[in-house]
């Protein structure tokens, strides 16, 4: 099993440990006095969609050929009221043209996202126990955790895994390193940006705001995605800024070094050769320049003197 492959497992085992304990604390009502209001509103959601979507997926069917029949029309006021009055302002004359058709489509949909959007918001309104339990839990777990054993996960334990300072992996890890890999990996910014807005933003900026941090976030993970498997290191965002790496240890508790990373290390030291190289002929080169520079000197102090000797020598004695 590679590297990358153990990684990513390890990653699935810890978020799986940290959404069971949010979802488990968060289910208890004397824990989360919003319990009963989520479930309440998630539920009305769930009939939206259901509704919504059943309605969509029939009329298109049923308007394939063009064609909206009595008896289909019939079918949908019975199955979906909610829409009796859209479905009347556009089905005239026991006939659906195509443009209504359009109209209808796009009358019900905005109706849906706003609809939509206002029970979003409550639902968010009623999870501001799930996001401090969810911050709470990223902060005991990928902080304190990871700093009780040193740079190992339950996941990372399973696959051997561990988190090292990439100057010097037998030096201890400094706090600090664990909250920037746990504010890049697990981003807990975008719960705090929701903890922050469900409280002091309107509907639509909160939806706006949430909607463009959590595309942030997605990019940012696709980055770390391609960064850790394309780099010989495998090392993401996180380890370059933290200054760590994720070392792979077999049953024996030694390092095992894939082709990925003794190739980076040879690659490494390749250049670390070259640069010293490159070091000491430049150092030999001054040596040598500042030598005949000597020796420069020395031969013209010399002339200086032989010259002056001899003008003295030939001055004529009174």
């Amino acid at each position: 099993m590679s590297k990358i492959f153990k990684r990513f497992i390890a990653y699935i085992i810890d978020m799986m440990v940290i959404l069971i304990v949010t979802q488990c604390l968060t289910g208890i009502p004397q824990i989360n006095w919003q319990l009963d209001n989520y479930n309440k509103y998630y539920n009305e959601y769930l009939d939206l969609y259901k509704e919504y979507a059943y309605f969509k997926t029939n009329i298109n069917k049923y308007f394939e050929d063009k064609e909206l029949t009595e008896e289909e029309y019939n079918k949908l006021i019975n199955d979906y009221t909610n829409y009796n009055d859209t479905l009347n302002k556009y089905y005239i004359d026991g006939e659906l043209s195509d443009k209504n058709y359009d109209k209808l489509n796009k009358e019900i949909d905005d109706n849906y996202n706003n609809t939509y959007k206002e029970l979003y918001y409550k639902i968010e309104k009623n999870s501001i126990m799930y996001f401090i339990i969810y911050l709470v839990a990223i902060i005991a777990y990928f902080i304190g955790f990871n700093k009780y054993t040193g740079g190992q996960t339950l996941g990372k334990k399973l696959m051997r895994l561990k988190i090292v300072n990439s100057n010097d992996e037998n030096k201890d890890i400094p706090v600090w390193k664990f909250v920037v890999r746990s504010i890049i990996l697990y981003q807990p910014i975008y719960y705090i940006v929701k903890l922050i807005g469900i409280n002091f933003m309107d509907i639509n900026m909160y939806y706006d705001i949430t909607n463009i941090v959590y595309n942030v976030q997605g990019y940012l993970e696709m980055l770390i995605i391609v960064m850790v498997m394309i780099r010989l290191d495998g090392r993401g965002p996180q380890d370059l800024l933290a200054r760590t790496r994720v070392a792979l240890y077999d049953r024996n508790g030694n390092e095992v070094k894939d082709k990925m990373s003794t190739k980076f290390e040879e690659m490494m030291n390749e250049i670390k050769s070259s640069s010293k190289k490159v070091i000491d002929e430049e150092v030999i080169e001054e040596d040598d320049k500042n030598t005949y520079k000597e020796q420069t000197i020395k031969k013209e102090k010399s002339t200086k003197k032989r010259k002056s000797k001899k003008i003295i020598d030939e001055e004529p004695t009174e």
